[in-house]
C-alpha cells in the first residue's frame, strides 16, 4: 500500500521521537519544497497559463472532480474549505500560489486539528462541531468522523493545510488553463 505524504508529514508533525526515528527510517528525511521551488513553480504554472485561453466548461468538470470535495464554487461543492466564489479569483497569481503552497496562510476558521487516539490512531480534519462529549472532524475527502472526548489522547493544531499541496501536478497544461477558464469565470 502506498501512504500519501501528507500522512506522513502529519506524523511527522507530532514531534514525537520514536515516531521521528520510524518516518526517517520507512521515507527518508521529509523535506517540503523550499519557497524559492514554490514560487518558481507558480511562474512555470503563470507560463503554461498565459499560453492559451482556457475552456471553462472543461475546467468546471475538473472543478467537480478536483475541488468540489472541499470548495464552493457558484453553490456547487462541500464547505470544507474556503468558499472560492467569493475568493480573489481574478488574481491568477494569487490563486497559483494557494494551488501550489496551500499552507502558506490558512485561514484560522480552516486549522485542521491532529487528533492521537488512546488506541494510537492519528486523524486528522477539520472540526466542525465539538462538545464536552465529542469532537467531530471533516477530512479532505468531506467525510464525517465522530470521536468521543474519552477516546482522545492528544489534540494539536495543525500547521498544515488539509489540501495536498501536489493536487496541481494531476493537471496537464492544456487542464490547468481550462480549471482557471472555469474559476476567473463570472460564472
Amino acid at each position: 500500500a502506498v501512504t500519501p505524504l501528507e500522512q506522513i508529514r502529519r506524523v511527522a508533525l507530532l514531534g514525537d521521537p520514536e515516531l521521528d526515528a520510524l518516518v526517517t527510517k520507512h521515507w527518508g528525511k521529509l523535506q517540503g519544497a523550499s519557497r524559492e521551488e514554490k514560487l518558481a513553480e507558480v511562474r512555470r504554472l503563470n507560463n503554461d497559463l498565459r499560453a492559451a485561453v482556457g475552456n471553462p466548461v472543461r475546467g468546471k468538470d475538473l472543478f467537480k472532480k478536483h475541488c468540489a470535495g472541499c470548495h464552493q464554487l457558484f453553490g456547487e461543492g462541500a464547505k470544507v474549505g474556503p468558499d472560492l466564489t467569493t475568493a480573489n479569483r481574478k488574481d491568477r497569481d494569487f490563486l497559483l500560489v494557494s494551488l501550489v503552497d496551500p499552507g502558506s496562510v490558512i485561514r484560522k476558521e480552516f486549522v485542521s486539528l491532529v487528533i492521537v487516539t488512546r488506541s494510537g490512531r492519528i486523524v486528522t480534519g477539520l472540526p466542525i462541531a465539538r462538545d464536552d462529549a465529542s469532537i467531530t472532524l471533516v477530512d479532505s475527502k468531506s467525510e464525517k468522523l465522530v470521536l468521543p472526548m474519552s477516546e482522545v489522547e492528544e489534540l494539536n493544531e495543525s500547521p498544515v493545510s488539509l489540501m495536498p499541496d501536489d493536487l496541481y501536478r494531476q493537471f496537464k497544461p492544456e487542464e490547468l488553463r481550462d480549471l482557471f477558464g472555469y474559476l476567473q469565470s463570472e460564472r
